[in-house]
């Protein structure tokens, strides 16, 4: 399934309105989707945060000004001899129901287009990035395969200590270590190699945010795997299969 398709479906997933093959091609997409997995985040964050601005209590006075209000405008229509007419309780209730609905509807497809866009948006960025340091005569700053060298190169240069480490006997020699520049800020970036291809590993300091599985995405023919662990978000992204990624991963 394809993010067009299980954007259409993401809603319906949410509210268990899916059966049978549809909810199975989605949870599946979900589960390898980073983007999605963030567009489903967001959404449930939303939806909080709208119910939530319902649970304050009307002031006190609310009921005795509208009731003013409602006389006045009786008195006005029985000078001009205008039936009055009061709008019942209940109609009162429904109309206040359906401006709510509206409400959610509308934070909520505001909230699923700029999701969405921001997700877009970060995988081209880093996408490009990648390609950009291949371009390059060399993706790397500082050149060595010693964790000792590489780790202390990013003191003062960024605004979290990285964890570095040498995976050569794994199959994933580092080759060094540079500072790029991704979702308006400055990102310390580790560079694998595997066989003929090279791993770019954006690192950049989230703080307060939860750990969070690795989730997979494909764009312009890049895998990219996105995680975060201790307050750190990483983006690993390479032209490599996405289960050698995976693997990768899972050494860091």
């Amino acid at each position: 399934m394809r993010c067009d398709q299980a954007y259409e479906l993401i809603g319906a997933y949410l509210d268990e309105e899916l059966s049978g093959g549809d909810r199975t091609s989605v949870a599946d997409h979900i589960e390898f989707c980073a983007g999605c997995r963030v567009l489903i985040r967001d959404i449930k964050r939303t939806g909080k945060a709208i119910a939530e601005l319902g649970r304050k209590p009307a002031p006190p006075t609310l009921a005795s000004q509208i009731r003013s209000l409602l006389a006045k405008e009786e008195q006005e229509h029985a000078v001009k001899r205008v039936v009055c007419w009061r709008m019942p309780p209940n109609i009162w209730r429904q109309a206040a129901a359906l401006a709510a609905c509206c409400l959610l509807s509308v934070a909520l497809t505001w909230g699923v287009m700029t999701s969405r866009g921001a997700v877009d948006q970060l995988q081209q960025e880093i996408v490009a990035a990648h390609i950009r340091s291949l371009l390059q005569d060399s993706p790397i700053q500082v050149a060595s395969s010693d964790s000792h060298t590489v780790k202390p190169w990013f003191a003062g240069k960024v605004d979290f200590a990285p964890e570095v480490n040498d995976l050569t006997a794994a199959g994933f020699p580092l080759l060094g270590g540079r500072l790029d520049y991704v979702h308006q800020r400055r990102v310390g970036v580790l560079v694998y190699r595997r066989r003929l291809h090279t791993v770019n590993v954006f690192m950049w300091r989230a703080p307060g945010a939860d750990d969070a599985a690795p989730t997979l995405a494909n764009r312009n023919g890049h895998n990219l795997l996105a995680w975060a662990k201790s307050g750190i978000t990483y983006w690993a992204v390479s032209d490599l299969d996405a289960a050698e990624l995976r693997r990768l991963q899972r050494l860091l």
